[in-house]
């Protein structure tokens, strides 16, 4: 097993650190909502700036008659510059409302980047212990070669028997359809992880590190829900949805409060000058938007749902992650480092007594076969207790590492 260990550690390849970031990199879908984020920000500027004043000016004849003198033609012009003032707290609620929506883009990108992060996470580790195993099962090919090798001398010197010759090559076949069944794994583990990194699907891809350091601290599955519901990024955008719902029917309500526009006014003959202040205000008689209110009232309750509808299925979806982390565990704390030392000195001695002739041919393939047997399951638990862990983050939001 030592040696697996230092042959899988001498292995150079990606590490899940290099991996995650160049996932996030290299996703298209994730420099959108960057984006979108950018253009949210711009309606902030938007909401903050006022309308431009407006201009008016209208040239003209002013026509007298005068008896006995005929007609007489003058110019006349009307000027007006008028500003337009929204009803005091609409524009703070329109600013408020586009702040919002730049909370609501921000937290989509570091939802969708903890997802691409848990997507590899999973398939990394699904690879990595695809790669343990393959090792395994080459070095399960090798013995078997070597046993094939050593019983043909051994018939050929009348030592063995021809059984012995196609037993060696039975287990020789056996091993050999492991190993192409963990290289099956591998392959199929490298074309989801290339395919999260944006590569070609058949392209060269080794990963290193270490399954055994992937699992957690056994703690109450209420912890876990509480870390989510603080900090799961899908509930947290719909909190401030629910906020701008809010904000939107406020926001509709004012909206029966009317803007009015404000400015001076001039009306100019050449030997008279009228000078005036121009208001001008929208009469709330006939939309006293009642349409548009009951339609901001109804999202508002639509959003508080979802966030019921979206707290108990992540709970519940919580729960089962944790139990199955927790049973993944439990299987993996079956393989102690006693039950491993026994299992490779059982090999040793196997290795020796048939040497030896101390040893029937049945029990020394038993015995390599169980060392094998058993060193695949404890890289499959290995690999599970990473995936369920992967799995739990990823129903949580968040690392399990993370402040609530």
């Amino acid at each position: 097993m030592l040696a697996l260990l230092a042959a899988a550690s001498a292995a150079k390849g990606d590490r899940l650190p290099e991996v995650i970031d160049e996932a996030q990199r290299s996703n298209p879908e994730l420099r959108v909502l960057e984006s979108s984020v950018g253009a949210s920000k711009g309606g902030v500027i938007t909401a903050r700036t006022r309308a431009n004043p407006e201009l008016s000016f209208a040239p003209g004849v002013r026509r007298t008659s005068e008896s006995g003198i005929g007609s007489k033609d003058d110019f006349h012009g009307d000027f007006a510059l008028s500003q337009l003032f929204e009803w005091p707290g609409k524009r703070a609620l329109k600013i408020a409302l586009a702040q919002e929506d730049v909370t609501v883009q921000q937290l989509a990108v570091e939802a969708f980047r903890f997802e691409i992060a848990a997507k590899v996470r999973r398939a990394f580790y699904e690879l990595l212990a695809a790669q343990k195993i393959t090792t395994l099962r080459q070095e399960q090919v090798e013995s078997s070669q070597t046993f094939v090798e050593s019983s043909r001398k051994r018939a050929e010197s009348g030592y063995a028997s021809d059984f012995e010759t196609l037993k060696s090559q039975a287990e020789l076949i056996a091993a050999q359809r492991e190993l192409l069944d963990a290289q099956g794994k591998v392959a199929a583990a490298r074309v989801t992880l290339n395919s999260l990194l944006g590569r070609l699907p058949s392209a060269s891809l080794e990963v290193e590190g270490t399954l055994e350091g992937a699992g957690v601290r056994s703690a109450a599955n209420a912890s876990y829900v509480a870390l989510a519901m603080a900090r799961n990024p899908s509930l947290r955008t719909l909190n401030v949805q629910a906020e701008s719902a809010g904000l939107n029917l406020r926001a509709t309500r004012f909206g029966r409060r009317p803007d009015f526009a404000v400015g001076p006014q001039v009306e100019y003959t050449h030997n008279e000058q009228i000078y005036g202040l121009g208001v001008t205000v929208a009469l709330p008689f006939w939309d006293r938007k009642k349409g548009e209110i009951q339609t901001a009232t109804a999202e508002q309750q639509k959003t508080l749902a979802e966030i019921e509808k979206t707290r108990r299925e992540i709970e519940a979806a919580v729960t089962t992650a944790s139990k199955n982390l927790e049973l993944a565990q439990k299987v993996r704390a079956l393989y102690t480092p006693e039950f491993l030392r026994k299992l490779k000195a059982l090999v040793s001695q196997a290795e020796q007594s048939y040497a030896q002739n101390a040893t029937t041919l049945i029990i020394y393939l038993d015995a390599k076969r169980t060392y094998f047997d058993a060193l695949s399951s404890y890289y499959d638990s290995l690999g599970n207790v990473a995936g369920q862990r992967a799995e739990l983050e990823s129903a949580i939001g968040v690392p399990l590492d993370t402040n609530p």
